[in-house]
């Protein structure tokens, strides 16, 4: 179990720190020569929620608004014996610290003067978001499957590194999502934030959140997420791989939802080169809904999100099986572990060895859902509240079909934010968090064999070859998992 304090931040108009929730926009109010403007009144709003901010211009005629949601904003500026200024279509990312500057003419007459922001091409903060992956692209990019994750290799430096995950009989103890390397660090060393709380997975030697479809459901939970490689500032830590920030998306003044299902079957497959007899079984269903609005216009967002996955897929298996022949001359003490291979119904190797075909079927259930809260209090108060559960088990025949693993993880993640402004250059950002993971792996074997002790299971059994746990074996390695019935549970808080 790992503790730590709550996060509190005092945020000074002289500073410039960046969250991993949000973002901040700053800039400076000139006349029309170029001399700065103290003291004028800058209001900083979300158009999806109507949240204000409003802060005084220093001496120097800056303003900043630290630490403020994702999302469109428009900056407005306005000061007796001046014309008003306000930009429009300004997009704030996460980790983005982005510049708006206000240009009042000095005016006799009231007038409002209304410019489109256009983002600059080249970024004057020193705050990393060149790893940012978009909504738009979350949403839109295809995907073989509905894993987000899988997109953090747009970026430069980062491998996906899961088939490289080692085990014997099964998918071994490894973490049951997708695995990256990072600028050539192991998976290990990545954190993944979830509105500024870590996402923790469990397994025995990974954390990277996941399900046991293998991936990282919630595509349409997901406002956008940044990763952070190599070198980042001083709110961000823990491990010295990739920083990925997710952040969820909200309600808005807007009713807007979704209902899908995503059908994929064998009905039009080609037989695999390794199929033998009627193509193999194979069905998925991605289905889900999302719905966020407003409970009080401007003041009180809700969005919620559930997404399912199921999936029946017939696994094409080559078995390395001892032939007929070496059955028909083991010892009568060694014939009930022959049962512990298929029989051979391919062509025979040599040495005693053949090959047998199958189609054992692997079974996937899980299932995402998101909450999130947002409460805009008047006038110097925002509160969020999230949670996300993610539970899934699968049924995996390994190489062998008679050695078959389970896969059992939940993880949950509690996220919770208050925001105070205590005047215009001071703000206090509070946030608590609790994460849990809970990991099952066990090896099963569909054969009645007594084990190696009495009234225990059967081991792992390897021929000719090196350990079981890395399964290096003349023929397929039978018998159970030598990390069988292994169970984990991770408490962040």
């Amino acid at each position: 179990m790992k503790t730590a304090a709550p996060l509190l931040l005092l945020l000074l108009s002289s500073s410039a720190l960046a969250q991993v929730v949000g973002g901040s926009i700053c800039g400076t109010v000139r006349d029309d020569s170029g001399a700065p403007i103290p003291d004028t009144d800058v209001k900083v709003r979300n158009v999806e929620t109507g949240f204000e901010r409003k802060i005084v211009t220093d001496d120097a005629g800056g303003y900043a608004a630290f630490s403020i949601a994702v999302g469109k904003y428009d900056v407005s500026a306005e000061k007796e014996g001046f014309n008003t200024q306000r930009k429009t279509g300004i997009n704030l990312v996460v980790g983005q610290t982005m510049t708006v500057d206000l240009t009042l003419p000095v005016g006799e007459v009231k007038q409002a003067i209304t410019v489109e922001e256009a983002p600059s091409p080249v970024s004057l903060s020193t705050q990393q978001i060149s790893g940012l992956v978009s909504e738009r692209q979350v949403k839109d990019l295809p995907l073989n499957g509905r894993s987000y994750d899988e997109l953090v290799t747009l970026n430069p430096g980062i491998v996906n590194y899961t088939s490289e995950r080692s085990g014997g009989i099964g998918t071994s103890n490894s973490s049951v999502g997708n695995m990256f390397a990072v600028s050539g660090r192991r998976p290990q060393e990545n954190l993944f934030l979830l509105n500024g709380v870590e996402y923790t997975g469990a397994s025995v030697i990974d954390n990277t959140p996941g399900g046991a479809s293998g991936q990282l459901l919630g595509v349409d939970a997901v406002r956008e997420f940044n990763v952070l490689t190599d070198t980042y500032g001083a709110e961000y830590g823990k491990r010295p791989g990739a920083q990925v920030s997710i952040v969820t998306a909200s309600g808005s003044n807007d009713l807007h939802g979704t209902l899908y299902e995503f059908l994929r079957n064998s009905d039009l497959d080609a037989r695999n080169f390794f199929d033998q007899g009627p193509i193999p079984h194979f069905e998925r269903n991605t289905f889900g809904a999302n719905v966020g609005g407003p409970v009080v216009k401007n003041k009180v967002f809700a969005f919620a999100n559930y997404e399912g996955f199921r999936q029946n897929l017939g696994l094409s298996d080559v078995t390395l099986v001892p032939n007929n022949a070496s059955r028909a001359q083991a010892v009568p003490a060694v014939q009930p572990l022959l049962n512990l291979w298929p029989v051979q119904n391919g062509p025979e190797l040599g040495g005693g060895i053949a090959e047998a075909f199958s189609h054992p079927l692997q079974n996937i259930r899980e299932d995402f859902g998101t909450t999130r809260v947002d409460y805009n209090i008047p006038n110097n108060d925002s509160l969020f509240a999230v949670y996300t559960i993610d539970d899934s088990i699968a049924h995996t025949p390994s190489a062998n079909p008679l050695s078959l693993i389970v896969e059992s993880e939940r993880e949950q993640v509690l996220s919770l934010q208050e925001q105070h402004t205590f005047s215009p250059t001071v703000l206090n950002t509070a946030r608590l968090g609790f994460s849990r993971a809970n990991y099952f792996f066990n090896g099963v074997v569909p054969v009645n064999i007594s084990g190696w002790v009495s009234g225990g299971p059967i081991g792992a059994i390897v021929i000719g070859g090196g350990t079981a746990s890395n399964g290096a074996s003349q023929i397929t390695t039978a018998g159970a998992n030598t990390s069988s019935n292994a169970r984990q549970a991770r408490n962040l808080f």
